[in-house]
């Protein structure tokens, strides 16, 4: 008999992730603090649960999907939570990106229940999400990843396994670190090529086969008109948001400290993300720095 899968949290990424789950498996037990969130999905086979704990109850394999470190300890330990209704031997996947010392500590929580816990957060956006070819950052048992692997597998392409807890939360917040340089860097050479009058279509056809190439370059050019589905051609609709990349860089910033490396660049750029969000760009894309930079450059006065 196969497992029994819960999914706890239907936001930007975790609606998606829940699509493609029930189109795997064809029922899913699902929970949302927006309980119309859930209910949405009851006609793709998916079965709204009232509560954190109702959902994993009927699950062997309870999967989350939200913002916050909080919001990751909140579910699992309120009265009515995940850890309130989860037999011994389930299984919690947290897909959230959140400090590796919170994920290290929810691992705990979920022990002392006798429940495993793998933390697994995403790189690939709403648009990894929606096609269902995420790359998942793992860490816990490997031997409990090879049980979920099945499931996994129909929410992610590249699934790496990469030590105990709080691994994986370190990949992804240094993988994070390196995507928002590269969108800096992008940011301002495009404001450049802008103010010279340079056609920003053949830069990035130079770019893509030069030393320049990055995932920013492919896929967030933000000049519009360039790259047909990149956010600077749709209204800067995320993608990534402004506002997520912000919490993963100041978890990186705290990370850095606590292990007593420098980063001088990760400063910089949460600085630049921290402006973007003041100017109401929190719910677009990070690319949208871009524009700032940009609209700087054209005599758009900066926040005091």
């Amino acid at each position: 008999m196969s497992d029994r899968v819960a999914f706890l949290g239907l936001g930007a990424m975790g609606e998606p992730m829940a699509r493609n789950l029930l189109r795997a498996r064809g029922e899913l037990r699902v929970w949302n603090r927006t309980a119309a969130k859930a209910e949405a999905l009851r006609g793709l086979g998916a079965t709204p649960c009232a509560t954190p704990a109702e959902a994993a109850g009927g699950a062997d394999i309870v999967m989350l999907c939200v913002p916050s470190s909080p919001e990751v300890y909140d579910l699992l330990t309120r009265p009515d939570g995940v850890l309130a209704g989860a037999r011994p031997g389930t299984i919690v996947v947290d897909c959230s990106t959140i400090a590796p010392s919170a994920s290290i500590q929810h691992e705990r929580l979920c022990a002392e229940r006798g429940v495993a816990m793998l933390e697994a957060p995403l790189s690939g956006g709403t648009v990894g999400a929606k096609a269902g070819t995420l790359t998942l950052m793992v860490g816990g048992d490997a031997a409990v990843l090879e049980r979920v692997r099945p499931v996994l597998e129909a929410i992610g392409k590249n699934i790496f396994h990469l030590g105990g807890a709080g691994a994986g939360q370190t990949v992804k917040l240094c993988n994070n670190l390196i995507f928002a340089a590269q969108m800096v860097g992008v940011a301002e050479a495009y404001a450049i090529l802008v103010r010279a009058g340079l056609d920003a279509a053949k830069a990035t056809d130079v770019f893509l086969v030069s030393t320049a190439d990055c995932t920013a370059v492919r896929q967030r050019v933000p000049v519009a008109g360039v790259q047909a589905n990149a956010p600077a051609s749709n209204g800067w609709a995320p993608g990534f948001a402004t506002e997520w990349m912000a919490k993963d860089l100041h978890l990186a910033q705290e990370e850095a400290k606590a292990l007593g490396v420098p980063c001088l660049q990760v400063s910089l750029d949460h600085q630049l993300l921290r402006i973007a969000m003041q100017m109401g760009y929190a719910k677009l894309d990070l690319s949208v720095v871009g524009k700032l930079i940009q609209d700087w450059s054209a005599g758009t006065p900066e926040p005091s």
